[in-house]
């Protein structure tokens, strides 16, 4: 040990730990927090002249942030290992930095603290956006990283000088109690916010590491002041009384024979005319924009812009504002894990019908296969019970196999059907379009994006789900039943456009169409998403929960903070609360979700000199054999034919065919089989 001390590189850094002016320990920390929030909020915004914008335009966040970052640091003087603990919480900070780089580099939204909890849905699809070139370099910077760490944690010396660890302490006291001071100071006078609209904006405004830590702590839904019983039958009263009065307007079915419904969620879908100065060799969404202009639609505003797929679900299916719940958050992977939610498949279930949700994608993406339940969904159809489907070129299931999946509901049921249809053929992410790839669509005097080989691929891509939505229509309308189709984009892609780039002036904006097969007269209006499926459901004479009939009260009324507080009361009360709005008691318990919507079943096992046959029905190519805890390696001849090469069984065998992910997780299984 007292080698090391002696190397050149101790006695180096012992020469600068003990020069005067680096001697004063919480100078040097002071220091240290400067460099570092300069360096994120450079990778944050992939600019050093834009981080001394930030600087400049903002001084007080830099500040905040500058003691936020030192507080963190005021735990070295605790440590005789004073370099190794500065440079182990030095590291945190750039690591977190480069996460924020990095993941702005693929998306939009800036990396939150809900993104550690999405760590494992992120890594099943960093393939499709960083090449194996990048991944080497990623993990190779990871490794050297840790290497380090450990080099640094072996090479630099203890100090000589005791430890004040009341100084220390108090040092570390006065930080904090700044920290908490201008924590509360800093949304009064305007240099922070405790509510983040657009959340990449809040981290450009009060930079990375409020944002971040704001991320960490702040999560759920805030109790709202004057929370109780009184605050709450004021507001449910009030929607009571003059919920009849506005269906009256809007209802357009006199009789009681409702509609299947069916909402198809669209993946990164906007029409790029919007975009100002575009050409296209031919119309990106020609039907699309048919129905635009023959029926019920409007502008549709989403929670977050670039991504966040998840949580436009979640406000579209529930009615409930995102923007009350904590920066960055997923409700799928809070409050969801843990209580049912009142949302449109449980109104929809008071009139008799079956709910289902289709995803072309895989069932624990979000871990959806758990969470729909609690949403109220009698059924999952996911990509692991699609028979055929097509992928695109970076690997995302194209949604032409969609339309079979939606009508096969549609036939296979007896009453009404609510589906919703979450899409994903228009995902990132977008690369240059090649001859192999048989795409015709050119775009022209493209100087907006960024990205504009990768904009011609995605306008491909889009047109064709333009031609999936009119061949879905096509099919349903030749059902002999009562549909409404509601489409609409999730929200738009990841691309550079601005709010000045588009014709409508918010790239937060997406467009919603009801296509319907009765005449449902065209009243076109603008929403949020959180109030589609109450829109809708208001113009099928259909009331729904206490949040459905809150939205339908106050369809004529402009969105003011009186709208959004009484929101916010009753998403507190029924999901946090006291559930004040029905008498105390939660209304709603999760379903028994049934993945897919047909059964898999086994009729016949025939045995062979090569191996096992499975004869039955609804069979895909995720299907295989299970005997006790052993899963085997099955070829899908047809969706009533498996094949087991080399595996022999013999009487009295019990076995089951069961879905399989990617991953080799077990999603769904038949009843055992016995071998006769």
């Amino acid at each position: 040990m007292n080698k090391l001390k002696e190397s050149k590189f101790g006695k180096k850094i012992s020469e600068i730990w003990s020069n005067k002016f680096f001697g004063l320990v919480y100078v040097r920390l002071g220091l240290l927090a400067i460099f570092l929030n300069i360096v994120v909020e450079t990778l944050s915004r992939h600019s050093f002249f834009q981080a001394l914008g930030h600087i400049i335009d903002n001084p007080l966040a830099f500040i905040y942030n500058c003691l936020l970052i030192f507080l963190t640091l005021s735990i070295v003087p605790f440590f005789k290992r004073r370099i190794f603990v500065g440079f182990l919480v030095s590291a945190f900070w750039l690591f977190f930095g480069v996460a924020n780089c990095v993941m702005l580099s693929f998306r939009v939204t800036p990396f939150t603290a809900p993104d550690m909890k999405n760590m494992t849905d992120g890594l099943k699809i960093i393939d499709q956006y960083m090449s194996t070139f990048q991944l080497v370099m990623l993990c190779a910077g990871i490794l050297l990283l840790l290497a380090a760490i450990v080099f640094i944690a072996i090479k630099t010396p203890k100090i000589k000088d005791k430890v004040h660890i009341l100084m220390s302490a108090l040092v570390m006291s006065i930080s904090f109690g700044l920290v908490m001071l201008l924590t509360n100071i800093g949304p009064k006078v305007g240099f922070l916010s405790e509510n983040f609209g657009n959340i990449a904006n809040a981290y450009k405004e009060y930079g990375f590491g409020y944002c971040f830590f704001s991320s960490v702590f702040n999560s759920g839904i805030d109790k709202p002041k004057g929370y109780g019983e009184e605050a709450v039958d004021k507001v449910v009263s009030e929607v009571e009384t003059k919920v009849p009065e506005v269906m009256e307007d809007v209802a357009e079915l006199e009789d009681e024979e409702y509609p299947n419904i069916i909402f198809v969620q669209l993946e990164s879908l906007f029409d790029p005319t919007h975009i100002k100065g575009m050409e296209f060799s031919e119309e990106p969404l020609p039907y699309l924009n048919y129905l635009y202009e023959n029926y019920p639609s409007g502008y549709l505003s989403m929670p977050s812009f670039g991504a966040g797929t998840a949580n436009t679900e979640f406000e579209v299916m529930t009615g409930m504002n995102l923007d009350d719940f904590g920066p960055g958050e997923y409700p799928y992977k809070t409050i969801l894990k843990e209580s049912a939610c009142e949302s449109i498949c449980f109104d929809l279930k008071n009139y008799g019908y079956t709910t289902n949700v289709i995803h072309n994608n895989e069932a624990d993406f979000y871990q959806r296969n758990d969470i729909f339940g609690r949403l109220g969904y009698d059924n999952f159809i996911s990509i692991e019970y699609i028979e055929e489907y097509d992928l695109t070129p970076t690997g995302w299931c194209t949604d032409d196999c969609l339309v079979g999946e939606i009508t096969g509901i549609l036939n296979a049921s007896k009453g009404q059907d609510f589906i919703y249809t979450i899409s994903v053929e228009g995902h990132g992410a977008y690369v240059p379009v090649t001859e192999d790839m048989n795409m015709n669509l050119i775009v022209t005097n493209d100087t907006v994006t960024g990205n504009p080989e990768g904009f011609e691929y995605y306008v491909n891509l889009i047109h064709n789900m333009d031609s999936f939505v009119e061949d879905l229509v096509n099919e349903v309308s030749k059902i002999d039943e009562k549909t409404v189709i509601v489409f609409f984009g999730d929200h738009l892609p990841t691309f550079d456009i601005t709010d000045d780039e588009l014709t409508n002036g918010d790239i937060f904006q997406t467009q919603y169409v009801i296509w319907n097969n009765f005449d449902m007269k065209k009243n076109d209006k603008d929403v949020q998403a959180y109030q589609l499926s109450s829109l809708v459901l208001s113009r099928l004479g259909i009331t729904g929960g206490v949040i459905s009939k809150y939205h339908v009260a106050n369809l004529d009324k402009e969105i003011d903070q009186e709208y959004l507080d009484n929101l916010a009361l009753l998403e507190y009360d029924l999901l946090y609360g006291e559930c004040i709005a029905y008498g105390g008691k939660k209304p709603y318990s999760p379903t028994n979700l049934h993945m897919g919507y047909k059964d898999i079943t086994i009729s016949e096992i025939i045995m062979s000199e090569d191996g096992v046959t499975i004869k039955g029905s609804n069979y895909t190519g995720c299907s295989k054999l299970k005997m006790g805890d052993e899963v085997y390696s099955t070829e899908f001849i047809s969706n009533s034919e498996l094949f087991v090469s080399g595996l022999a069984l013999k009487t009295g065998d019990k076995v089951a065919v069961v879905q399989e992910d990617e991953n080799g997780d077990i999603i769904s299984t038949t009843s055992m089989f016995v071998v006769k």
